[in-house]
């Protein structure tokens, strides 16, 4: 990159930056929002968003769509219990400035598009993220593309604001920080992420006991699910492209939920000769989520063709099809990618 563009970007980002943190120090009554199906990075963040307002002494609600879903290892690790399920009468509350987080689309929120024109309406909609894909669609948004988890975008807020991390704060960043990384072995990991984790530490954050809990933790049932799932692996592309389906049969035969599968896309990365792995979720009769994980094809491309997005070796879509034609349209654009 051109020097001299390096440096507007990084003044630019710099500028925007401080934008945040004003309106950090100015908000009184906050919603701090995050997108739906939450991961590690997405509550994380969103909780130690929360707290770090709080801390200032305004208000802040912390919401997402369908709380209640949020699935083992994340609902014992972090303080899942304060996460409310964003509803019409919450979006309609007396907040002067909504905070999104780790969120590339208001679409990623889950709720009715009404709900969130409610939640936006006559406010100061700051958007924080990570990814490449972000649609740009609040008053304030910082993105951070280099950045490896939204947790370290924060990081920074918080380091440049004199925002000190409580324990509790330092544990969510860095529980973000674990999660998105996959245990800091992406090629996004960067020296400041490192050097984030290590000020998080400092903090009183975790990392002996983290990576274990965020990445390979299961309850039995959640075992048994990962390795049902694992069983019905298949290949195409001569084995460059590897695919398995979580439906609701395979859930119901070892009395599980979709939302237990967490790790399978991952999983499918360490196969032998795969550069390319997709989970799909059957999340109703006529929707489904997937999952795309890659070794080197940027497969954000695929993933937003299907109104979804995210990183380039890393992506996410929900389609409104039943999983096997969902599976053949995205498994079809998959295999036109490698063939270039």
């Amino acid at each position: 990159m051109n020097k001299s563009l390096r440096i507007t970007r990084d003044s630019t980002r710099t500028a925007t930056r401080r934008l945040v943190i004003d309106a950090i120090w100015r908000t009184q009554h906050a919603l701090v929002l995050s997108h739906r199906d939450p991961d590690a990075d997405s509550l994380g963040s969103a909780l130690a968003l929360g707290e770090a307002l709080e801390n200032r002494g305004a208000q802040a609600t912390v919401a997402i769509d369908s709380p209640e879903l949020i699935a083992p290892p994340l609902d014992d690790l972090l303080d899942v219990n304060r996460v409310l399920p964003l509803t019409v009468e919450l979006a309609d509350g007396q907040y002067d400035t909504v905070f999104v987080v780790d969120t590339a689309s208001p679409a990623l929120l889950g709720a009715e598009s009404s709900l969130c024109e409610a939640a936006f309406r006559d406010r100061t909609v700051v958007n924080v993220d990570h990814h490449a894909s972000n649609r740009r669609y609040g008053t304030i948004n910082y993105v951070e593309d280099k950045a490896a988890a939204t947790a370290e975008v924060l990081w920074m807020v918080f380091s440049d604001a004199g925002i000190s991390c409580t324990e509790k704060m330092a544990v969510n960043l860095q529980t973000g920080l674990v999660g998105d990384t996959i245990g800091f072995q992406i090629a996004d990991t960067s020296a400041r992420t490192l050097r984030a984790a290590a000020s998080l530490m400092e903090s009183g954050g975790l990392t002996h006991g983290t990576p274990r809990r965020v990445l390979n933790a299961r309850t039995i049932i959640a075992a048994r699910l990962y390795g049902a799932a694992l069983a019905e692996v298949q290949s195409t592309a001569d084995g460059r492209i590897v695919w398995t389906s979580v439906t609701h049969d395979l859930v119901a035969t070892v009395n599980a939920r979709v939302e237990y599968s967490h790790g399978l896309p991952n999983a499918l990365q360490e196969i032998v000769g795969a550069e390319i792995g997709a989970v799909f979720y059957e999340i109703g009769a006529s929707t489904t989520r997937g999952s795309l994980r890659s070794t080197s094809y940027a497969i954000n491309g695929v993933a937003e063709r299907f109104g979804g997005g995210g990183h380039q070796l890393a992506a996410g879509f929900t389609i409104d099809q039943p999983i096997a034609v969902a599976r053949r349209v995205v498994l079809d654009q998959l295999e036109k990618l490698l063939d270039g």
